[in-house]
Parts: C-alpha cells; structure tokens; sequence
C-alpha cells in the first residue's frame, strides 16, 4: 500500500507502516523485559525493592498499550468470515480458563438456535475479553461475571455483566455515572493504572464491525456492557 500525502504535504504512514512500528517496539520491550526476568532470577533480592516491581509493571503497561493500538490499526482490514457464536463463545471461555484468574467466575448463557454471524474472530474476541478483563479489575479481582448471548432481530447481543460493586464510593450512583459518561473517552482511565485505551479500542472493534457497544450502570448491581452486532457486514 502507498503512503497517502495529506494537504500540508506531509506523507502519511500506511497501516502496514504503523504496525510494523508497534512490533518493533513490542520486540523491544519483550527483550527489556526478558533481561530484566534473567536478572531477577540469578538476583532474587531484587524484589524487595519498590522500584523493581514499579519498573515491570511499567514494562507490561507498556506492552499492553501497543497491543491496543496496533489493534486500533487493524480495524480498518477486517478478515470476515461466517462463524458459529457458540464456538466462537467457547474460544472466549477456554482463553479466560487460561488466564486461571482466581475467585473469580465466568457464567455463558447462550440461546438455542442463534444464526451464524460474520465477523473477524481474533479482533472481535480481543474486544469481548477486554470487556470481561474489565469486568474482573472492577470487581478487584474477585467475583462473578454473567455472559449472555442472544439474538433480536436484526443484531446479535452479548451483555456481559459483573455483580461487584466497581468503586466503593459512598454514593455510588454518582461515581457510576461519572465513569459511565467517560469511559469510551481515550486517555480516561475507568481504574487505577490503566491507559484508559482499552475500552475505547473495544468499542472502535465493535463499530468497525458496524455495531455498537453500550454501558448500563446501576447502584448495587453492577455494570453491564452490551455488544451489539449485525448478522452481515453488507
């Protein structure tokens, strides 16, 4: 693909030059980070020191965040195909078994007879499990998330909802809505230590696919994402 030249004359990078960045800087901090590893363990003391865990845990945020964007990249080249939801859900559920998150509890609840959707499986699934990762740092890691998948003509829906209570504010209400209003917002971050990217990478997946991705949060019940879709991408 060309590089396409903006009005000021400036030559645009193409997708396939943005994702060729992110890897190399992904490759970059795999390495850092390998290093870093091998240090840790020929010199196990240096765990003890704050700025050791500080400095992983940035390398990981890091790594997080160019996932993301090179995600961001791919949702202008969709690889569509015609899939059946219940495998599609049971690839969801096998990734989450194999994240082994502890105390907490992934339910799937999917109607009989749903039609094959087309989609692009591997973004599609990224933004599904970064809804349901979501869920899980909400609840500190620890509780019971409810995945229900139906179809009502035209969309296929899948709402996924938590049952922990996000922020332990006195009123609740007030701090649901305030997050509820900025949560697709880059650069917001819904917790403590995000980039504030994920959701809205989530939901660019969903709207380049031609759905819609919306959040409904009430004091005491938790939250709940619902991601619609259409059946084609006609």
């Amino acid at each position: 693909m060309l590089n396409q030249i903006n009005k000021a004359g400036i030559t645009l990078l193409s997708n396939e030059d943005y994702l060729h960045i992110f890897h190399e800087i992904k490759n970059s901090i795999t390495l850092i980070n390998s290093s870093l590893q091998l240090v840790e363990k020929k010199h196990p003391e240096v765990r003890e020191f704050d700025y050791w865990s500080e400095s992983m845990s940035e390398l990981c945020f890091l790594k997080n965040m160019v996932i993301q964007l090179s995600s961001a990249r791919l949702c202008n080249q969709l690889n569509l195909m015609q899939v059946s939801i219940y495998s599609f859900m049971h690839q969801i559920d096998t990734s989450i078994r194999v994240l082994s998150w502890k105390n907490f509890v992934c339910n799937f609840q999917l109607e009989e007879n749903l039609p094959l959707i087309e989609l692009d499986p591997q973004l599609l699934k990224q933004a599904v499990i970064n809804i349901i990762k979501n869920a899980f740092e909400a609840m500190h890691e620890s509780g019971t998330t409810d995945v229900h998948v139906f179809y009502e003509e035209p969309f296929m829906s899948i709402a996924i909802t938590d049952h922990g209570v996000m922020y332990g504010a006195i009123d609740f209400y007030k701090a649901a809505k305030a997050v509820a209003d900025t949560i697709f917002q880059p650069f917001i971050p819904s917790k403590t230590g995000g980039s504030g990217l994920g959701l809205v990478i989530t939901r660019q997946i969903i709207e380049s696919h031609h759905g819609t991705l919306t959040c409904d949060s009430r004091p005491g019940d938790g939250c709940t994402f619902t991601i619609a879709l259409p059946l084609t991408q006609n």
